[in-house]
C-alpha cells in the first residue's frame, strides 16, 4: 500500500513549524521522532485529459465535470466506464445555444472555445439525470438522462436546456452560469426542482445580458429549461460597479428552510480591503425579499499582559463544508448532535487584494448561531442597504428605517434586502497551527465521539486531523498527494462505515482516500503512535507502530511508551561538575499524551543523579546539571528512567582538563596576539572562558587538545597568569608577558619593480 519517498523541500510545513518551536539543540531527534510525512501511498485514482472542476456521486458511480469532458468512474477503484465530450465548441455571436454553428465556422467573429464545467448536478425528481452547465453557449446546461439499468450511460439521451424567449428576448432564464465563477445549489421541494445560483459577473456581461448575480429559477415540468417565478427572482450588481466590485461565490448550502451563499468581496464599494460574507434568504422566497448579508470572520487571539489580547483576522474564505458535529466538538461549541455546522478554511489576503497568503485558520460556525445573529433586533447603526445592488442614492438607501422582522421568511413585499455591518466571529480551532500553510479544502466526518477534518493545501498536501477546541492536535494523516492544489470540491461517502472514503481532486487527478487512516507506519515514535485517534487502531510493537494483526515480534501496546535516547551532549564534563547535560530523544513523557511526567522522570549518570531542570525539559529534550566527582571515569551510562522503563546511553565521561603549554609566551600590550593553549580535555563541559589579567581572551577555536584565543589589551607591560574556566572547573598556566608595542622607524627599500621584492622593517 505504501513505499518510502524522497523528502521534498518546502512541503513539510507542519513538521518544520514544530522544529522551529524547539530550542534548536535537539532538532535532529525531533525530526526523527515526528510523523514521517514523506510516505507515498498506492491509492485508487484517475487522471483526466483536462483539469477537473466538479464531482458528484450517484448510485456507486462518480461523475466528473472537466474541461471539454464528462467522465463516469466506478466508485470501487475509480476505473473509467464512460466519457462524453463537451468541447471545444464553436461560438459565434449570431449562433444561439443548442444550434449547430458549424456553418458559421468560416465567418468572422467565430471562435473555438474550451467548455469549462461550471456546474454538475444530479436530479432525481423527474428522472435520474445528470445536469451539466458549461462556460460556453451563454452558460446554458445539458441534461443527460441516466437509464435505470445503466446509470453510466451519459450519451444515449442528451438534451439541451434552452428555449428562446419570444416575449422578452433579453431575458434568458436558461442562461444559468458565468464563466468567471459560479455556485449552483439544487433543491427538490414541494414537487418542484429549484436552482439557486450565484454568479461572478463583470462588464463583459452587458447590462441587458441575462446572467444574474443571485437568482432563483425553477426547472420546467417539461425539463427543457428554466423559468423565473417573478421579476424579482434575481439581483444584479449595478453595471457601474461590476469591474470595481467583484463578488466571488465560494460555497452554497441549504439548512432547514434557508439558502446560504458564502462570498469574498470588498468590504464596501469604496474599500480596497476584502472580507467574507454569508448570504441568507428563505428557500420559498422566490422574490428574494428575505435576502440578507453579513460578514464572517475567523480570528486568532493571543493573550498578552494585563489581560489584553491581540486579534488576527483571516479575512478570505477558501473552502467550506457543512455537516454534523461529533459529541466532543458539539459540547465544546455549544451545539447539538443534529445541528448543522459550517466549517470554513480562511486565509489572510495580501494587502488590498483577494489573493491569499500562506497563512490559514479553521473556524466552525453552528448554523443556528448564524441565524440567531441574523435574527437579532438591530438598529440602523449596524444595518444598511446593499449599495452594490441598489446604488447609494436609491430610495431604499435613503431616509428609511432599517429594521427587519426577526422571522426571516415572513417578509412584506416592501421590505428590501439589507446587509449587517457587524461581523460574526469565531476563533481558529487549531490556534495558529496552520499559520504557514494555505489551506484550500475542507470536509469533515464523525468517528465515535470525534469530529475529523480532511484538509487540503495549495501544495497538494492532504491531512486528516481531529477537530477540537481543547488542544492543538497535529494531523494523524499527512502526505503529499499531488503537485497541484487540493480542490475545494470534495465528496465524503459512508463516513460511519469501515469502508468510508473521501474523493479528493487535484488538477486533472481524483484520488480515493480511506477515512479510517492510512495505516500506522508513518508514526516513528511510540508517543506519536499512541496519540493517533482510537479508530486508526495503532499500537507500538517492539520498535514500530503497527496495527495488532501486523505485530509478530513483540508485545503490542496502546498504553506505555519507553524512552529513546538519540544523542547526548556534551559527552564529557570536568570533575568539578556544574555542566548542563542535554539529552535528546523521544518518548521522555512516558505517558500517552507524551507530556513530561516531572515527578517520575529521572536522569542518572551511572548511579549518580543528574538534577533535572524542569523549566527547560520537554518530551524530546531533558536538561540536567551534572554533580562533582573525585576521579576520572569513562563511558558512564546515562540512564533516563521512571517507574515504567529505562533507556541507556553509554558515552559520557568525567575528565580532568589540564593545560600543558601556551604559545607564544609574550606579545604586545595592545593585544590581538593569537594565543594557543595545548592540553587535554579542553572541549569538555558546556562553556569555557580564558582570561589574562582579569580580561577575556576571545576564543577563536576549540578542540580536545587545543584552544585558541586573541589576547586582550593591557595598559602597561607586565606578566599575568593565563586562567581557564570550564563550567565550575578552574585551571591556571604559566604567565603571559606583555611587552611594549613595536615601533617602525624605516621601511627599506621605498620603491620597487612590479615583481616581488623583499621589504625590511627596521625597528630599534
Amino acid at each position: 500500500m505504501k513505499a518510502p519517498a524522497v523528502l521534498a523541500p518546502g512541503i513539510l510545513v507542519l513538521l518544520f513549524t514544530l522544529v522551529q518551536k524547539s530550542n534548536g539543540e535537539c532538532k535532529e531527534a525531533l525530526v526523527k521522532s515526528e510523523m514521517n510525512v514523506n510516505m507515498k501511498y498506492q491509492l485508487p485514482n484517475f487522471t483526466a485529459e483536462t483539469p477537473i472542476q466538479n464531482v458528484v456521486l450517484h448510485k456507486h458511480h462518480i461523475y466528473l465535470g472537466a474541461t471539454n469532458y464528462i467522465y463516469v468512474l466506478n466508485d470501487k477503484d475509480l476505473q473509467k466506464v464512460a466519457e462524453y465530450k463537451t468541447g471545444p465548441v464553436l461560438e459565434h455571436p449570431d449562433c444561439f445555444p443548442c444550434q449547430d454553428c458549424s456553418r458559421k465556422a468560416n465567418l468572422s467573429g467565430g471562435a473555438w472555445k474550451d467548455n469549462i464545467n461550471m456546474a454538475l448536478l444530479v436530479d432525481t425528481y423527474y428522472d435520474d439525470q445528470l445536469i451539466s452547465c458549461g462556460s460556453v453557449h451563454r452558460g446554458t446546461c445539458q441534461r443527460h438522462v441516466l437509464p435505470l439499468n445503466n446509470v453510466a450511460d451519459i450519451q444515449s439521451e442528451v438534451y439541451c436546456m434552452y428555449s428562446p424567449q419570444a416575449e422578452e428576448p433579453h431575458q434568458c432564464p436558461d442562461c444559468v452560469v458565468s464563466a468567471l465563477g459560479t455556485k449552483v445549489l439544487l433543491s427538490e421541494k414541494d414537487r418542484f426542482v429549484t436552482f439557486f445560483v450565484g454568479n461572478t459577473i463583470n462588464s463583459s456581461y452587458l447590462p441587458d445580458h441575462s446572467l444574474h448575480s443571485i437568482s432563483v429559477r425553477r426547472l420546467k415540468e417539461t425539463q427543457d429549461g428554466f423559468k423565473f417565478l417573478t421579476d424579482q427572482s434575481y439581483i444584479d450588481v449595478l453595471p457601474e460597479f461590476r469591474d470595481s466590485y467583484p463578488i466571488k461565490y465560494i460555497h452554497a448550502f441549504e439548512s432547514n428552510h434557508f439558502i446560504y451563499f458564502l462570498t469574498v468581496q470588498r468590504e464596501t464599494l469604496d474599500a480596497q480591503t476584502f472580507h467574507t460574507r454569508i448570504i441568507r434568504f428563505c428557500s420559498v422566497d422566490s422574490g428574494l425579499h428575505s435576502y440578507m448579508e453579513m460578514p464572517l470572520e475567523c480570528i486568532l487571539t493571543e493573550k498578552r499582559r494585563k489581560r489584553s489580547t491581540s486579534e488576527e483576522v483571516f479575512n478570505i474564505l477558501q473552502a467550506a463544508y457543512v455537516s454534523k458535529p461529533g459529541a466532543h466538538l458539539a459540547k465544546q461549541i455549544g451545539a447539538n448532535l443534529n445541528d448543522d455546522i459550517l466549517y470554513g478554511v480562511f486565509a489572510q489576503s495580501k494587502p488590498d487584494s483577494a489573493e491569499p497568503m500562506n497563512r490559514s485558520a479553521v473556524c466552525a460556525f453552528p448554523v443556528k448561531y448564524v441565524n440567531e445573529f441574523f435574527n437579532k433586533i438591530v438598529n440602523k447603526n449596524n444595518v444598511r442597504c446593499l449599495q452594490h445592488f441598489y446604488g447609494p442614492h436609491h430610495e431604499h438607501c435613503f431616509n428609511r428605517t432599517l429594521l427587519r422582522n426577526s422571522s426571516g421568511c415572513e417578509v412584506r413585499n416592501d421590505e428590501y434586502r439589507t446587509e449587517f455591518t457587524t461581523a460574526l466571529q469565531r476563533v481558529d480551532l487549531f490556534m495558529g497551527q496552520f499559520n504557514q500553510v494555505l489551506l484550500t479544502s475542507i470536509s469533515t466526518f464523525i468517528k465515535g465521539n470525534l469530529t475529523i477534518a480532511n484538509l487540503g493545501t495549495s501544495e497538494g498536501r492532504f491531512m486528516q486531523v481531529v477537530v477540537s477546541r481543547s488542544g492543538s492536535l497535529t494531523p494523524h494523516v499527512n502526505f503529499h498527494l499531488d503537485s497541484h492544489p487540493v480542490s475545494p470540491e470534495v465528496i465524503v461517502e459512508h463516513p460511519l462505515n469501515q469502508n468510508g472514503y473521501t474523493l479528493v481532486v487535484t488538477g486533472k487527478k481524483i484520488t480515493k482516500i480511506p477515512l479510517n487512516g492510512l495505516g500506522c507506519e508513518h508514526f516513528q515514535s511510540c508517543s506519536q503512535c499512541l496519540s493517533a485517534p482510537p479508530f486508526v487502531q495503532c499500537g507500538w510493537c517492539h520498535d514500530k507502530c503497527v496495527r495488532l494483526e501486523e505485530c509478530h515480534n513483540g508485545t503490542w501496546t496502546q498504553e506505555i511508551c519507553l524512552p529513546t535516547i538519540y544523542k547526548v551532549f556534551p559527552t564529557s564534563a570536568p570533575l568539578e561538575g556544574g555542566t548542563t547535560l542535554t539529552v535528546c530523544g523521544w518518548d521522555f513523557g512516558f505517558r500517552k499524551n507524551n507530556k513530561l511526567d516531572s515527578k517520575k522522570t529521572k536522569v542518572l549518570l551511572g548511579n549518580e543523579s543528574c538534577t533535572l531542570t524542569l523549566s527547560e525539559s520537554t518530551s524530546n529534550t531533558l536538561k540536567c546539571t551534572v554533580g562533582p566527582t573525585m576521579n576520572e571515569r569513562f563511558n558512564i551510562s546515562i540512564i533516563v528512567s521512571n517507574s515504567r522503563g529505562t533507556a541507556r546511553y553509554s558515552t559520557f565521561s568525567y575528565v580532568d582538563p589540564i593545560i600543558t603549554s601556551i604559545s607564544p609566551s609574550y606579545g604586545p600590550k595592545t593585544g590581538g596576539t593569537l594565543l594557543t593553549l595545548t592540553g587535554k580535555y579542553l572541549n569538555s563541559g558546556n562553556s569555557r572562558h580564558i582570561s589574562i589579567g582579569g580580561k577575556t581572551c576571545t576564543l577563536k577555536s576549540v578542540s580536545d587538545s587545543i584552544l585558541e584565543c586573541y589576547t586582550p589589551a593591557q595598559t602597561t607591560p607586565t606578566e599575568f597568569p593565563v586562567k581557564l574556566k570550564i563550567d565550575l572547573a578552574n585551571r591556571e598556566m604559566n604567565s603571559f608577558s606583555y611587552r611594549e608595542d613595536p615601533i617602525v622607524y624605516e621601511i627599506h627599500p621605498t620603491k620597487s619593480f612590479i615583481r616581488h621584492v623583499s621589504i625590511a622593517l627596521i625597528q630599534r
